[in-house]
């Protein structure tokens, strides 16, 4: 029933629909890209290159997915649920998870990297450590709207009942 709904809705949206294709393929053909020039690097610093790549790569994804499910369920769906609560902490949590993850991956590349592109590091930090850096600007400006849009949302959900 509700994936009937959802093409529905998809269908009253083609725009919609084809932007957020072009999306997930843009970061498959990117993440992808990514994997393979990984497998074929001829230096360190081109697979330490490439893994930050992906891993930036990687964490863009995830976070628009996150900010695109918390858009869907309160401007598309209209319902209000605790998941868009929930998501708004996933997105914290997961925030710290990667500054994390990030560190551990430039403490690879730090030991990893020939003498020779040592110069280079810091381009290789910027790119590990501004995966979710879009997003959480975006976030600064736009989730508390999101919140606020789901607090009416649950408000009017308790008056019609």
């Amino acid at each position: 029933m509700k994936t009937t709904r959802f093409f529905r809705d998809a269908a009253k949206n083609p725009v919609a629909v084809v932007l957020l294709l072009a999306m997930v393929a843009l970061m498959v053909f990117l993440i992808v890209g990514d994997i393979i020039n990984m497998r074929d690097a001829d230096t360190h610093y081109m697979y330490c290159e490439n893994l930050c790549y992906l891993v930036n790569n990687i964490s863009i994804c995830y976070f628009a997915c996150i900010v695109l499910l918390m858009v869907y369920l309160t401007y598309i769906n209209k319902q209000y649920s605790k998941w868009i609560i929930r998501l708004f902490y996933v997105l914290g949590v997961s925030s710290l998870l990667y500054f994390a993850i990030a560190g551990q991956v430039f403490d690879y590349v730090f030991h990893h990297v020939e003498a020779d592109y040592a110069e280079k590091l810091p381009s290789l930090a910027r790119t590990a450590f501004t995966g979710p850096a879009y997003w959480i600007i975006l976030g600064y400006f736009f989730i508390p709207r999101i919140l606020k849009d789901a607090r009416k949302l649950q408000e009017e959900q308790e008056l019609t009942v």
